[in-house]
């Protein structure tokens, strides 16, 4: 069983950044990325016949963007048929890891942030909060959670408090 871990499939992510924040999205839900130029500037892209229903990430998240700033790039996401897009600053690239580099939310995250986020992963001295698809689509979610977890969201992504250097995670 020990050498099972060892051929564990790696998982792959879409690292991209949002008002200044890393961000990841697993690479199976990535139906494409596209530029405001591909995406016809339109509110819902629409895509080999299929439209990514517009969702304000930057908004939920309550953290400052760019929308039409020149790296600007839509990130088009399907999962279980649901499908959205996402406006963010830019794209860093895909990033393959072991499972076990996929680092879980510390034990005292202990709400609803354990259904937003997969988990962290280390990145460029910096930490990526990896989402979890179906929160990020779930519009129902979004509209119910108004203003009683905002607060909570702006305290784990606005102005995280984590820092990285070469020997530890702080």
């Amino acid at each position: 069983m020990a050498g099972s871990s060892l051929l564990a499939a790696p998982s792959r992510f879409l690292i991209v950044t949002l008002g200044g924040r890393y961000l990841a999205f697993d690479a199976e839900s990535i139906a494409g990325v596209c530029t405001l130029e591909e995406a016809g500037c339109r509110d819902d892209p629409t895509m080999l016949g299929l439209v990514y229903r517009t969702v304000k990430l930057a908004d939920r998240l309550r953290i400052s963007n760019d929308q039409d700033a020149a790296n600007t790039r839509i990130v088009l996401l399907a999962e279980q048929g649901v499908r959205g897009s996402i406006r963010v600053t830019a794209v860093q690239g895909m990033l393959d890891l072991h499972p076990s580099q996929v680092l879980p939310l510390p034990p005292h995250f202990r709400g609803p942030e354990r259904r937003w986020y997969q988990g962290m992963i280390l990145f460029k001295n910096s930490i990526v909060l990896a989402l979890n698809t179906m929160w990020v689509l779930d519009e129902q979610e979004s509209s119910a959670e108004g203003s009683r977890g905002q607060d909570t969201i702006s305290r784990l992504v606005a102005t995280p408090k984590i820092s990285v250097n070469d020997r530890r995670v702080c």
